[in-house]
């Protein structure tokens, strides 16, 4: 006798923060879940990331479809909102209050939570006739980078990653075709002014985050709690 097939899963349109693209997804199943919760409770941020890619990887139905293109924050923004159609639309968060550290639980509506872009530039001129082309980078840009937090060694590499052509008068090169010494020496090769311009850049790259106001249980002072990044919303 054969098994009932459980969960004939409908599907979502969701939209990418960065680029506007509709992708469909279907929840997330017990397996899926399962390997997550390995990976994010390894402690180690890089497994976290590759298992929420893995994870809306297996749950993308269109064609092609690659999470590894998404940024970092497409990647938590459409993890939350699968989140939201596979466990609960909402998730109870415990916020201190600022005042007497009394703890608040809030119930967050998941669909609440947003990624705002913000309105800059992406092609800086350096000096005359010479330009960069700059965006924000990719999970296939920064998988491989060994990133340390506050680390100026890993900012100054995912900069890097943050510049897609470098155009001059007559031709347009793109940094996908020039090798990560010659990409650096040019890099060090700007002045503090020039060099500025492009880390003011990838100091905007977008995050998920949602501001909880609520007044405390106990003290009745009103707290403004910023809640950031997607393991926040997780507990």
């Amino acid at each position: 006798m054969a098994l009932p097939k459980l969960n004939s899963n409908p599907k979502y349109e969701l939209t990418i923060p960065s680029n506007g693209i509709k992708a469909r997804f279907r929840p997330f199943l017990v397996k899926e879940e399962k390997a997550l919760m390995i990976a994010m409770e390894s402690g180690n941020q890089s497994d976290a990331l590759n298992g929420l890619v893995d994870t809306i990887n297996a749950c993308a139905t269109d064609d092609n479809f690659s999470a590894g293109k998404l940024t970092t924050f497409d990647i938590e923004y459409v993890f939350l909102q699968l989140r939201a159609k596979s466990v609960g639309e909402t998730v109870k968060l415990g916020l201190k209050c600022s005042e007497c550290s009394t703890t608040n639980d809030q119930v967050i509506p998941l669909d609440s939570i947003k990624v705002t872009l913000p309105e800059i530039e992406k092609v800086i001129e350096l000096e005359q006739d010479i330009t960069i082309e700059v965006d924000w980078p990719t999970f296939n840009d920064i998988k491989n980078l060994t990133i340390i937090e506050d680390n100026t060694e890993s900012a100054f590499a995912i900069i890097a990653k943050c510049i897609k052509s470098i155009n001059t008068g007559s031709e347009r090169i793109l940094a996908k075709d020039i090798s990560e010494t010659e990409l650096q020496d040019f890099l060090e090769s700007m002045s503090s002014g020039q060099f500025t311009k492009i880390k003011e850049f990838f100091e905007q790259i977008p995050k998920l985050k949602h501001d909880v106001n609520f007044e405390c249980t106990k003290c009745s002072h009103k707290n403004k709690v910023t809640v950031e990044g997607v393991e926040s919303f997780l507990s």
